[in-house]
């Protein structure tokens, strides 16, 4: 599900790699995928990564040449005047920057032959308060507007669109409403819709009540029942705010930058978010959304003569210009001298012990975004101090152990105004803060005298030539979010794009002066006298605290009423739960057809050869010059305590060297010629009857062609001779391995709650819950309390013997048609050099089994729930399959959204089906437990009451969500990956798609039928959230209670 989002701060950046996807969700799905299977990452992301946190360059598709300017600079369109036009050879691209005569409202197209074409409508908010208003304005404008007065059509036409990507989001200083499609009708239809949303929102109170805050008696229709506080922003971010990281990213921010909008939450702190009121929200829509301070992009090869008239037509005609100065953000004056904050946080009882529970970073202000060439150099020098072994940071703060690693506010964030630095550890003692600022110190000065090796300074380089050529189905996305921090401040983002000419201009410098880092340094690190060193320390009484100053936050509301507002409250709550019920004005919504979406997509041919005897998928896709590398390795040989520990393996047996190289050599290597070579988990369910799955390692990379010799020269040196004798550095690498699985649970807490639940159906979700869910949390920190990291280092060592064979391997390259006959002499190199085992086993499917009917409740320190349901159903090649995916969409929008969101003040909920044959109810930032429980098993009954809302429009609405998953672009270095991962071949898929498209009505009631009438025979209950005493009472069953 698609949801709108806050986030703390902005996810992207021009140097940073596109991750586009559901913003809000972090997702262990492979996201390459049409959602066939699961890989197992080594953990679930809680905070969208920042630039120098995993610092990756945008992805590019291959360059295209383009034919002459569609519009010329000077020249009038439709009310726009043409204002720059520049060629960007590098990606293909022509950008024209347009301004409004008459509104002022600039629009930036980049042209460009790519078919997933992209749109958003950006405004520069600036609140002065932390109250959530530009948040809350951002899901009310949503909610209906003059020309679609249709409750939430933002959630209604998530299911009569195939959008790849539909959001809006709300940033420290920006609001956005982007889309992306790849039907031209489809991006009308939400052109429309979003144009009308954000200039001519209707912000009905009713609506201001629902998405914001309201006081609301806890039985509407009982005026004697209590007051409670109520509200899907309220509650989204209570769950926000449940998350360690995040609080001290914000607390990061805030004090950093306290003197603007900066030093305020634009998300919403829970207790303020009620302060505010309908009005606050009316008045900053008029200031805040006037087209004048509107920015509007698009990207593609779309006529965007069709979109400039219908903008100026529409919308622009009429308002006049003003002066957006208003909105303009001043630089944060700089302090003259250092300072130091800190804060409490709440004991999260999944993490380290509570005496080490502490963090701590130091954060510098650095230069302003709009000068891009030294944003850049600020991005390498953040590469070079802190990723990777090579790194100072690195080897002063991480490797002597004294922590559980870099937090999640580490890095480089070019997002805002100022830019800034941060370096931040986790699970340390507070007895070790002085010294972290002092190696800080020490490291700082170290580098000033010795300087960067020559070599990880062009491992550096190359890593962001090399991602310059990296090719992503959702570039045009990416773009937008990676310039919207510079646009936002009016910089100037065409030349933002020219990455190349700021490398060159680093090496011309660099060249020029040997000394040219270390001058940086000393300028940003050494003489910076704006640094804030932010600690935080848990709190036994945080949430204590937070629910007493909740509590006396009602009391004062609550004191506030007199007997007219008293009536008001309540005749308000029964006339939102009426609005809520009312049948919706669909038909005032645009919607696809069938013959719109008729056509499946098509897709490369993939060849299956047999190369040296090891299984070998080939696909020939432009790759612009990079060639693609996937093994996957067969787990059948492994025993169920190696089985274990494979989440452990795959996240360090990339870190620990070979027998050739040390660790820093092998890291710098890699960099220099490859993307990394990556390893997960993989698990993959028999599509054919869900009674069998094969367990393995999935290994990753890539190379720029003139490369691929040294790559398969790298995998073959990591995998047959890799090493893990050093324990101290293997001791430091799985302590910061504990310490991170267990951040971003509260943030991704729908996903544990679902796999967790998954693990009460069958044996194998309960062993791949076991293997990346909370579970696994537990097992990792009891089996290092109860084993030496010698004993451990053998038992990795004996799990990577029998997984790196020839034997148990399988290959997909996926490479241009030109360079693979090179490609294959180097791949048949690399597998001349490959171990076999004669007894080593190819298949081994486990067997799966399914359990009986079970509960259990992850009691955690935070204010909300997190809830599922699952039961096993049918496995993917039935042809029931695809017609309950058509149904779990229904369920979503029809049902779940409404009840469980709208109604009950969740953030989101919804069903899925996935290829393992369990079907899934799930709720995500929710203040009700057994309340949503509740509505999960009522289902039936409400398909029952309302089975004449299953009509063929319904259906197909259903059918469209289906299909934005299933027709997804994939990128050419993963064409073919279903197949290679789970067997699906595309004739399979089309069959498969075909199949959901057919699905009749009858059909899917017939479905209905057949799975949700009677309870099913193996399902189970999960909760993660806050203690529930009455649970057993209020659901009946039995629970088993995990503290």
């Amino acid at each position: 599900m698609l949801t709108r989002v806050w986030q703390t701060r902005p996810v992207t950046h021009i140097i940073k790699r596109a991750a586009v996807g559901n913003a809000g969700y972090k997702s262990n799905i492979n996201m390459c995928t049409r959602n066939i299977g699961s890989i197992v990452r080594r953990k679930i992301q809680a905070i969208p990564t920042l630039i120098s946190r995993r610092s990756k360059v945008m992805t590019a598709p291959h360059i295209i040449q383009q034919h002459e300017n569609k519009f010329n600079e000077g020249k009038l369109y439709h009310g726009f005047e043409c204002v720059r036009v520049e060629s960007v050879p590098e990606f293909g691209i022509m950008s024209y920057t347009f301004r409004h005569l008459g509104s002022g409202t600039e629009l930036w197209y980049l042209d460009r032959k790519d078919s997933n074409n992209v749109f958003s409508i950006n405004f520069r908010t600036t609140p002065f308060d932390s109250t959530g208003l530009p948040h809350i304005l951002e899901h009310s404008v949503l909610c209906g507007s003059e020309k679609y007065p249709v409750r939430d059509p933002f959630f209604k036409m998530l299911n009569r669109s195939v959008a790849t990507f539909m959001n809006a989001m709300t940033g420290p200083d920006y609001t956005m409403y982007p889309f992306s499609t790849m039907n031209e009708i489809d991006f009308r239809n939400l052109q429309k819709i979003y144009l009308d949303a954000v200039f001519r929102p209707n912000l009905e109170y009713l609506d201001f009540l629902q998405e914001g805050w309201r006081l609301e008696h806890s039985k509407i229709h009982d005026k004697s029942s209590e007051y409670v506080l109520k509200g899907v922003v309220y509650n989204e971010m209570k769950g926000a705010f449940s998350e360690n990281s995040s609080v001290f990213s914000q607390n990061l921010l805030n004090n950093l930058l306290p003197d603007h909008t900066y030093g305020f939450v634009s998300g919403g702190n829970p207790l303020e978010i009620p302060k505010l009121t309908h009005k606050n929200l009316v008045d900053f829509h008029s200031k805040y959304y006037h087209p004048s301070n509107a920015r509007i992009y698009t990207y593609g090869n779309f006529d965007l003569q069709k979109t400039l008239e219908y903008v100026n037509n529409e919308y622009l005609s009429q308002p006049k210009g003003i002066d957006n100065a208003y909105s303009r953000i001043p630089s944060q004056p700089r302090w003259n001298k250092p300072r130091n904050v800190h804060i409490s946080s709440r004991f999260d009882n999944m993490g380290a012990p509570f005496e080490k529970q502490n963090q701590i970073a130091i954060a510098l202000l650095m230069s302003d975004v709009m000068d891009t060439q030294e944003t850049f150099v600020l991005h390498i020098l953040s590469e070079l101090l802190v990723r990777g072994p090579n790194s100072s940071f690195y080897k002063s703060l991480i490797e002597p152990n004294f922590s559980g690693g870099y937090n999640q506010a580490t890095g480089f964030d070019p997002q805002i105004k100022d830019t800034f630095f941060c370096v931040g550890l986790q699970d340390l003692y507070v007895e070790d803060f002085a010294r972290v600022q002092e190696l800080f110190d020490k490291t700082i000065n170290q580098v000033i005298d010795e300087g960067f090796e020559p070599s990880h300074v062009e491992s550096v380089l190359h890593n962001i030539e090399l991602l310059l050529k990296h090719q992503s189905p959702q570039f045009g996305m990416g773009l937008l979010f990676n310039s919207t921090p510079l646009w936002n401040h009016d910089g100037d983002v065409v030349s933002s794009l020219r990455v190349s000419n700021m490398i060159t201009n680093f090496r011309h410098n660099l060249t020029k002066d040997a000394k040219y880092l270390q001058r940086k340094v000393e300028q940003y690190f050494a003489t910076n006298t704006h640094r804030l060193t932010l600690t935080m320390s848990p709190d036994d009484h945080y949430e204590d605290n937070f629910k007493t100053a909740e509590l006396d936050l009602l009391k004062q509301k609550i004191m506030a009423l007199d007997e007219t507002k008293r009536k008001e409250v309540f005749e308000n709550g029964i006339k939102l739960e009426e609005a809520q019920k009312a049948p919706p004005k669909l038909e005032l919504l645009p919607c696809l057809n069938l013959t719109d979406v008729q056509e499946m997509p098509k897709m490369p041919s993939i060849d299956i050869l047999r190369i040296s005897n090891v299984p070998t998928q080939v696909c020939h896709v432009h790759t612009n010059d990079i060639s693609y590398l996937k093994l996957h390795f067969n787990g059948a040989n492994l025993n169920p305590d190696e089985v274990m520990l494979l989440p452990l393996f795959c996240n360090v047996i990339n870190d620990m060297g070979t027998s050739n190289y040390d660790f820093r050599e092998f890291d710098k290597l890699v960099l220099s010629k490859t993307a990394g070579i990556d390893f997960k988990l993989h698990f993959a369910e028999n599509i054919y009857n869900s009674k069998s799955y094969l367990l393995g390692v999935y290994m990753t990379t890539h190379a720029l062609d003139k490369n691929a010799a040294d790559m398969f020269s790298l995998c073959n040196e990591l995998l047959t001779k890799f090493t893990l004798n050093d324990t101290e550095r293997l001791s430091m690498l799985i302590d910061n391995y504990v310490s991170n699985i267990s951040v971003g649970i509260a943030s991704s807490g729908h996903l544990y709650a679902m796999q967790s639940c998954s693990g009460l159906v069958t044996n194998a979700a309960k062993l791949k819950s076991q293997l990346a869910g909370v579970e696994h949390i537990e097992f990792m920190k009891n089996y290092v309390k109860q084993n030496k990291t010698a004993e451990i280092s053998e038992k990795l060592k004996t799990l990577g013997q029998k997984l790196f064979l020839k034997n148990v391997m399988r290959c997909a390259l996926n490479t241009s048609e030109e360079f693979y006959p090179s490609l294959v002499k180097h791949y048949e190199q690399f597998l001349s050099n490959m171990p076999i085992n004669p007894d080593a086993k190819m298949r081994g499917e486990r067997d799966i089994s399914l359990l009986e009917p079970s509960q259990q409740h992850f009691v955690m320190n935070i204010p909300v729930n997190y809830c599922a349901k699952a039961f096993y159903a049918v496995p993917y090649t039935h042809r029931d399959h695809p017609t309950l995916r058509v149904l779990a969409k229904l369920i979503s929008a029809k049902y779940l959204l409404p009840v469980v969101r709208e109604q009950n003040g969740a953030y989101g909920a919804g069903a899925k089906i996935g290829s393992d044959g369990i079907f899934s109810f799930f709720s995500y930032r929710d203040p009700n437990s057994t309340k949503t429980l509740e509505a999960f098993n009522n289902t039936y009954q409400w398909l029952q009451d309302h089975n004449a809302e299953l009509t063929e429009q319904a259906l197909f609405e259903a059918k469209l969500g289906v299909l934005q998953q299933l027709d997804a672009p994939i990128a050419p270095g993963n064409v073919g990956i279903d197949y290679f991962l789970y067997g699906v071949s595309q004739e399979m898929f089309a069959k498969y798609r075909a199949r959901m498209l057919s699905t009749t009505v009858d059909e899917l009631k017939a479905v209905v039928e057949r799975y949700f009438k009677n309870e099913p025979a193996h399902f189970g209950n999960c909760l993660l959230g806050p203690e529930n005493k009455d649970l057993e009472t209020e659901t009946n069953l039995k629970w088993k209670i995990i503290v």
